[in-house]
């Protein structure tokens, strides 16, 4: 009786594992907006975390982009107050956008007639599903590795270390300046016209 009971407890415990887990679902009806236009958005966001799909959302420049980050919100707030789940451990698990009701307008042409204006609208349907979120591992910080000079100074007998320092404090090394040589190779030309005669009588 006793290893009857046993085996039912494990068989209840491995059901309660299996157990599907929970979905939360939200909608947003008739959106003016067309769905070609509104897909643009919902497939940036796809198999997101909820937070992370928030994020992208608020830096996306699309007209959809406010309209998805709603109905986002909505879905979560569904979670916590229906399902008690946090919005932590929320995933996009299905994201679609249908086509909605359309109207249809005319604009006046020329010679009376007049062309089709249709106005399309989307359905955007959102299933979120609470999975766990993995530990990441922190890295650690890069430090440079110093390198050390392979030569080393011997210290002579006569000088203690500190006075060979106060030494070089007090003789700083003299840097000399570089001469760049002229040479005057075609100078003898103009010397001829400074010496002529002509010049010399002026």
């Amino acid at each position: 009786m006793a290893k009857e009971a046993v085996k039912l407890n494990t068989k209840e415990s491995a059901v309660a594992e299996k157990a599907p887990k929970q979905l939360v679902r939200a909608h947003a009806r008739s959106l003016h907006i067309a769905p070609r236009k509104m897909r643009l958005v919902t497939n940036l966001v796809k198999n997101m975390r909820y937070n992370d799909a928030m994020t992208q959302l608020s830096f996306t420049n699309k007209k959809g982009a406010k309209m998805l980050q709603k109905l986002l919100q909505s879905a979560a707030a569904n979670a916590e107050h229906n399902f008690s789940l946090n919005r932590d451990t929320l995933f996009i698990k299905e994201l679609t956008c249908d086509m909605g009701p359309m109207l249809k307008r005319s604009f006046p042409r020329a010679r009376g007639s007049a062309f089709m204006i249709r106005r399309k609208m989307s359905h955007v349907n959102v299933i979120l599903e609470e999975r766990a979120v993995k530990a990441t591992k922190k890295k650690k910080a890069v430090v440079p590795k110093v390198v050390k000079p392979d030569v080393k100074e011997k210290n002579t007998p006569t000088q203690s270390p500190v006075e060979k320092d106060v030494v070089e404090l007090e003789t700083p090394a003299t840097v000399e300046p570089e001469v760049k040589e002229i040479h005057n190779e075609n100078t003898s030309d103009s010397v001829k016209q400074e010496t002529s005669p002509q010049n010399l009588n002026k």
